[in-house]
């Protein structure tokens, strides 16, 4: 009897422990398991969101850096948006794949991102600066794309039994900065940068036959440097102010082919000296049809607007050589450099005389061209006065001279590309005989537009601009400003000489400069020249191993020197070759090559391929910014 309580006993506590096992699976382990396994199965479901959201961060980075020819910044930045949004689109989360129906993106937008529903995805894809501030789609201060995202899914167990919701999100935020790099373009605005420029020299001179002004045209069709058979490193004679006329008067070595400028100091003795304008103040009554005293109009554009030629003699008109001045003094003496720029509208340019007379302002109206040409006639030859004619007539050489105008561009585009395609910041030196040191340096040698020896068609201050570095801002306008001007300072254009290792030494000095460059950054230097350095040191060998000891300070400071050479003759390509080469292709081991980090040469032999030059130039960069 006893035997049988015994082992019912036993039995008992054996089905409670079974029980108590049963209870303990069921209700405490099975339950962990279960939120173990949903813990583990959010865990991946977030680590997921945040791969796609970093995939799609990066490809919309990469389009954002791919700068596409042609696009806007809007554009640029609406493709960058939408790849991202396509990429994202194209993965999935656990088991659910993503589509257009199941992903709602906001592009940069102040959207908040809210709750999705089961199985979507709320995208905020946002463009900030480099404060992480947010800034508008098309702001050219966008340098990285923030991407945040949000996906809802409901747990595998979930239930009354486990009760933990039926609805987790996870979310993420990824962010797609561009590079950083200091740039610093050093630009070469000596005076030859305008010597492919066609010109025409005129003679404007008094002719007592025609009881008017007639024009001689001396020179025409040829470049500035055809013209005046200048030597290879080209001529100071400029198509657009600051003119120096005088300079196409001396002969060999400045000149072989030299044409004599009315007012320049050679020859000493010129019979010519003030042909260029009659600077008299005329009696009242001299002139037909202006009763008072008369010199130039109130409010001249410029001295000489309405000025007649020097040997004009209203007292006189019928003596060619009134005034002592003799207009035929000099076989090859001139007046006036213009350009025959394009019409436009309604300022026909198709002729010289018409140029010239546009250039000193003449052609504003009747009344001022009338008592520009002696008060009497009008040569029949111009076209009919418009009000407009002088601003219009030297815009219109701003864009023709060559190869600068081609060469502002290119450096443009550089900017652009390298804008958008990195966190780039930006600094600018001009540098003719001597570089600039501030945002508004100008040339020192001259102010005047013409020559120094004529101060009466204006003064301007020309531009040699020293952008600074600056750690806090990209300097993106500031950059373009300086190389196209604003509406009270020039654009860069041909000023004096070639000092590469002035402007070398600026460059440097400022991306070493704590205060200014970044420390994460890389850096690198950009030289454009269409020259070789002939200043400092008053002789070509010192300023060109002045030249390389910048180079070589570079180096040290791992500084690449990427170099641009124009050669706008073949006779001096050699030259450039050497100077600015990379040891590659036929180069020397130049500028670039001792300047080491990589650095490349790029040479061409027309304006035309230098948006090529400098675009090869920012893809080189591209590839150093990795």
């Amino acid at each position: 009897m006893s035997g049988k309580f015994k082992k019912k006993g036993r039995t008992s506590a054996g089905m409670t422990t079974v029980a108590l096992v049963m209870v303990l699976a069921f209700f405490v382990i099975l339950p962990l398991a279960l939120v173990g396994f949903e813990i583990a199965r959010y865990t991946l479901m977030c680590s997921q969101v945040q791969s796609v959201t970093d995939a799609s961060t990066l490809a919309g980075t990469a389009a954002l850096a791919s700068s596409p020819p042609g696009y806007t910044y809007s554009q640029l930045h609406d493709l960058a948006m939408d790849v991202a949004v396509q990429t994202f689109q194209q993965n999935s989360v656990l088991a659910t794949p993503f589509s257009a129906s199941n992903v709602v993106a906001n592009k940069n937008t102040a959207a908040n991102l809210g709750t999705p529903p089961l199985n979507v995805a709320h995208l905020n894809i946002k463009l900030v600066d480099q404060n992480g501030v947010q800034v508008a789609t098309g702001s050219k201060n966008a340098v990285t794309m923030r991407v945040q995202a949000i996906y809802s899914d409901k747990p595998v167990f979930s239930s009354r039994f486990l009760d933990i919701g039926t609805l987790e999100t996870a979310s993420a935020v990824s962010d797609g900065g561009l590079p950083q790099l200091d740039l610093f373009l050093c630009f070469d605005v000596s005076g030859s940068m305008d010597d492919q420029t066609p010109i025409v020299l005129v003679n404007r001179f008094w002719s007592p036959a025609i009881n008017t002004v007639d024009y001689k045209i001396v020179s025409s069709g040829k470049s500035i440097y055809n013209t005046f058979g200048a030597p290879i490193t080209g001529t100071g004679l400029n198509a657009i102010p600051p003119q120096n006329l005088s300079y196409g008067s001396y002969p060999a070595p400045s000149n072989s082919s030299p044409f004599t400028f009315s007012e320049g100091p050679y020859p000493a003795i010129n019979a010519a000296r003030g042909l260029r304008g009659n600077q008299s103040t005329y009696a009242a009554g001299s002139i037909p049809g202006f009763p008072t005293a008369t010199k130039y109009p109130a409010g001249a554009l410029v001295a000489e607007q309405g000025w007649p030629p020097g040997n004009f003699d209203p007292n006189n008109p019928l003596d060619p050589k009134g005034n002592g001045v003799n207009p035929n003094a000099n076989a090859t003496g001139f007046t006036d450099l213009v350009v025959k720029v394009p019409s436009i509208g309604a300022y026909d340019f198709s002729l010289a005389e018409t140029c010239v007379e546009a250039s000193r302002g003449n052609m504003e109206s009747d009344a001022i061209c009338l008592q520009s040409q002696g008060g009497t006639t009008i040569n029949a030859k111009l076209p009919p006065r418009l009000a407009g004619y002088y601003k219009t007539y030297w815009s219109q050489v701003e864009k023709t001279v060559d190869p600068i105008a081609a060469a502002r561009l290119a450096a443009d585009n550089f900017y652009y590309t390298m804008n958008i395609a990195s966190n780039a910041h930006f600094g600018l030196s001009g540098f003719s005989d001597v570089a600039g040191t501030s945002p508004s340096s100008s040339w020192s040698v001259t102010t005047n537009n013409c020559d120094s020896a004529w101060p009466h068609s204006g003064t301007a201050n020309f531009p040699v601009p020293l952008i600074a570095l600056d750690k806090t801002v990209s300097n993106y306008t500031a950059v373009t400003e300086g190389i196209d001007g604003t509406p009270t300072r020039l654009p860069l254009r041909p000023t004096g000489k070639t000092s590469i290792a002035t402007s070398l030494d600026s460059a440097i000095k400022e991306l070493t400069d704590t205060a200014k460059h970044r420390p994460q950054a890389k850096r690198a230097i950009i030289l454009f020249t269409d020259g070789v350095p002939n200043e400092p040191g008053g002789s070509p060998s010192a300023a060109e191993t002045a030249a390389y000891a910048q180079a070589a300070i570079a180096k040290s400071k791992s500084i690449p020197i990427y170099t641009i050479g124009l050669s706008q003759n073949a006779a001096i390509k050699a030259q450039e070759d050497k100077v600015l080469g990379d040891n590659k292709g036929g180069s020397g081991p130049g500028i670039a090559y001792k300047s080491g980090n990589n650095a490349i040469y790029v040479s061409v032999t027309k304006s035309a391929d230098l948006n090529s030059a400098f675009q090869t130039i920012a893809r080189s960069l591209v590839v150093l910014q990795q």
